[in-house]
């Protein structure tokens, strides 16, 4: 079994590259979050919020604001507002917290209420929780990242972050009154920062007010039947606001719900463009599985994919979270050129000290050609065995493939 760092770059890239919010450490009981309605105004800035942060982006098509004329309570709530989606970004509001081991074991729960106009893609509100110890510091001393970094003894190849826990919910409502949108994560031992994200992946545009961090009990892990799928939404039939997105922020790079291929029902999700990039990284889509029930039994993910012209390679692959990095097995099969739709899977086992697993269907990027994926599966299919045994690909003419039917718990649509 290999063990490495798993490249989740739609959301780990965005903490990275946030700026650093200076804040105390969080007391727990109550709101965590600091100016949780906006109503507190920087000092010697005209309207930014206090203890509120914005993400970077070298794009003048984007516009983050403190609005007047719409609250949900008080006199103010925030917005962010982007009319182009030439490169790929995830424009957010964020605020860090600082917490300590008290957090352990417990569930953080953010809310906060939103408001869509004239949304063309998805507005989102997301609740993370790393070990950062580099990232603590720089806030605790008020000095940049780079600077704690050297301070502790550590590079960039050697910082010892880890992303522990996620939960983002996106709302792809073109207009909308006001509504109460809530995401909950549970905190591993030796998290010491939250981030909580609003933000906005497309064009329009989205208002938050009224937000809220708390801790509470940890609810017990949810009951996970053998056999059953895991993902929500599997054959892409819904509007795609289930899935995490992953796209590096290349030109023209593109992640759409397709209604003209499918490998059933009546949609796949497809990637395509961005022909060009610093580096080759990877893209697709992911679900992540919070539950810590899943240690220690063996999983089977598996998963429909067709390539059209696809100068990459397309393949699954398993992610699971522990206390010391991301442990993981390797791809089965690699899939790439022209291929008619092709169902992939691979079997791995859980580790005993996970805490949440990550679902992926990837390929590389960037790279000319489209890749289509569908009737994705991820099931538990009995304890751990010790080993991982990946399976060969089953391939299916694609005049024929309507007719394929799925095995009993398989993602088929009607």
């Amino acid at each position: 079994m290999l063990r490495r760092v798993a490249p989740c770059i739609a959301l780990v890239f965005g903490a990275l590259c946030a700026c650093l919010t200076t804040q105390a450490m969080a007391a727990p009981g109550g709101n965590l979050l600091a100016n949780p309605g906006f109503e507190t105004t920087l000092s010697q800035h005209p309207w930014m919020p206090t203890a509120w942060d914005t993400s970077a982006a070298p794009m003048p098509t984007v516009f983050f604001g403190r609005d007047t004329t719409a609250a949900h309570g008080g006199r103010y709530s925030v917005s962010v507002a982007n009319v182009s989606t030439l490169t790929p970004l995830w424009h957010n509001w964020s605020q860090t917290v600082v917490v300590g081991p008290e957090m352990a074991n417990q569930d953080v729960v953010f809310s906060v209420w939103t408001r869509s106009n004239g949304v063309q893609g998805r507005g989102y509100v997301l609740l993370q929780a790393y070990r950062d110890s580099v990232g603590k510091m720089a806030r605790l001393w008020k000095t940049p990242r780079d600077s704690s970094l050297a301070r502790l003894g550590l590079t960039t190849t050697t910082d010892p972050y880890l992303y522990l826990g996620a939960k983002r919910e996106y709302f792809s409502d073109t207009e909308t009154g006001w509504v109460r949108r809530e995401v909950r994560v549970f905190v591993p031992p030796s998290v010491n920062l939250l981030i909580v994200r609003c933000g906005l992946f497309g064009t329009g545009q989205v208002m938050f007010d009224d937000a809220s961090l708390t801790a509470e009990k940890a609810l017990p892990p949810a009951a996970l039947p053998v056999g059953v799928n895991l993902l929500a939404d599997p054959g892409f039939e819904g509007n795609g606001d289930r899935w995490e997105y992953s796209l590096p922020p290349y030109e023209e790079m593109h992640c759409d719900r397709d209604t003209t291929v499918a490998h059933s029902g009546k949609a796949s999700i497809r990637f395509m463009g961005g022909l060009s990039g610093m580096v080759t990284t990877r893209a697709g889509v992911a679900q992540v599985i919070g539950n810590r029930g899943l240690a220690g039994k063996r999983l089977r993910l598996s998963g429909w994919v067709k390539c059209d012209s696809l100068k990459s390679f397309a393949y699954l692959k398993l992610y699971c979270t522990t206390l010391t990095q991301d442990e993981h097995v390797g791809a089965p099969r690699q899939l790439g050129e022209t291929t008619p739709w092709t169902r992939l899977e691979l079997e791995m086992d859980v580790p005993k000290d996970a805490y949440q697993v990550w679902a992926w269907l990837l390929y590389n990027a960037p790279a000319d050609g489209r890749v289509y994926f569908d009737d994705a599966t991820l099931e538990v299919v009995g304890p751990a065995k010790g080993t991982a045994t990946p399976a060969a690909p089953t391939r299916v003419p694609a005049k024929k493939a309507a007719a394929v039917k799925p095995k009993p718990g398989a993602a088929g649509k009607p």
